[in-house]
Parts: structure tokens; sequence; C-alpha cells
């Protein structure tokens, strides 16, 4: 391997991290709106 190569071997490792922590922070926010969603009352339906 060459220095460049290493160079990139290490740049691809921390783009694959943060990616890894926004998919993670994304899932968490995912999580809190469908919690929210699933806790607003039902509509009720109008018979006439």
């Amino acid at each position: 391997m060459t220095r460049e190569d290493l160079k990139n071997y290490k740049n691809n490792q921390v783009w694959i991290k943060n990616q890894t922590e926004y998919i993670e922070s994304q899932k968490e926010t995912i999580n809190k709106l469908t919690s929210i969603l699933n806790d607003m009352p039902k509509r009720k339906s109008a018979y006439i």
C-alpha cells in the first residue's frame, strides 16, 4: 500500500463513521416522530 492508499483508507473510515452517526441521529428523530404520531388521538368517524 502506498501512502496515498493509507490516507484514502483513513478518510473513508472517518466518512463511514460520520455517516453512521448521522443515520443513527435520523433514526432517533424518526422514532420520536413515530411515537408522537402514535400517541395522537384517533379521528372519530362522523356517521350521518
